[in-house]
């Protein structure tokens, strides 16, 4: 569990009153996560995740609960959000945004077979597909917009010459006319849920936002195609193979997809930088952007 934020017993009470899940039985952590602290709740009613928003705002939560339910009512695979007895879709602790999910059975793969890869290419067409809310973001979090706020600190390290080559390519290659949609940002392995080798759900939107479609499949090639820094071109062959049979790709989107293959590459390796190295020092993850930074120069 990311473990920022510690709950009492009695302040984890006052939290589930606010719900209608039936009597508590169980309450254990989870482990994994970036930005959460989450809890998994065990009542009379079922198993539902509380989460905590350590790295997000009640406006950013805004938005991403209303991206759940939007999802929901569009019968797409992802988390279902669990409303209090007053209808809100979150509530605060200690002035940070706290929901709550059902909590789907399943597990995550860090080493997606052929199938399962097929199968995340058909949920991403699908998803591209969909109506993205009105007032969904235009921008990725960490695409090169927020390069910047990163090279313009005073920071003496290498990383940071590399990433601004990278901007300066990247702004360069990029085709702006790329086809837009509504994109998750960030389909690495571990936000993927499968039980018995079918994909239950795509997990955590919350980098959801209304940008190049090409991004996320780049983005997902990253994360669900490669391995210890080197791309396994065999399973982006299947991940391409299985979107376009749903949603073909145009010979411009082809020539442009091993830009954004590498564009996700670096926007990734920035976020691990940032977060390890600057927002939150971790000497045991600090050089893990060196792992997606190769994948980058590849």
């Amino acid at each position: 569990m990311a473990n920022y934020s510690k709950l009492t017993d009695k302040e984890l009470n006052l939290l589930l009153t606010q719900y209608d899940l039936g009597t508590v039985l169980q309450i254990s952590p989870i482990e994994g996560g970036q930005a959460n602290s989450s809890l998994k709740v065990s009542t009379v009613q079922g198993e539902f995740t509380l989460s905590i928003c350590d790295e997000k705002n009640g406006e950013e939560i805004q938005d991403l609960t209303a991206i759940l339910e939007n999802l929901e009512e569009q019968n797409f695979p992802t988390t279902r959000l669990v409303k209090t007895k007053a209808g809100a879709r979150f509530v605060f602790h200690n002035s940070k945004p706290v929901y709550i999910k059902k909590f789907l059975q399943g597990n995550t793969i860090n080493a997606l077979t052929p199938k399962m890869i097929q199968q995340v290419g058909r949920s991403m067409a699908h998803l591209h597909s969909l109506e993205p809310l009105g007032s969904i973001r235009s921008s990725f979090p960490y695409g090169i917009e927020a390069f910047e706020s990163l090279l313009n600190k005073s920071i003496n390290h290498q990383y940071l010459d590399w990433l601004a080559e990278k901007k300066s390519y990247l702004e360069q290659a990029i085709d702006p006319d790329m086809p837009k949609g509504f994109i998750h940002g960030d389909i690495f392995w571990d936000n993927l849920l499968f039980e018995d080798g079918s994909l239950v759900a795509i997990l955590d939107f919350e980098e959801a936002c209304h940008f190049y479609k090409l991004f996320d499949i780049g983005m997902a090639c990253v994360g669900c195609c490669s391995s210890n820094g080197e791309c396994k071109c065999s399973l982006i062959k299947e991940l391409l193979g299985s979107y376009a049979a749903i949603s073909p790709f145009t010979s411009s989107e082809k020539s442009q997809l091993n830009i954004f293959i590498e564009y996700g590459a670096v926007a990734s390796s920035f976020w691990r930088f940032r977060q390890y190295n600057v927002s939150r020092p971790s000497p045991e993850n600090a050089d893990s952007y060196k792992e997606v930074s190769s994948l980058a120069d590849q």
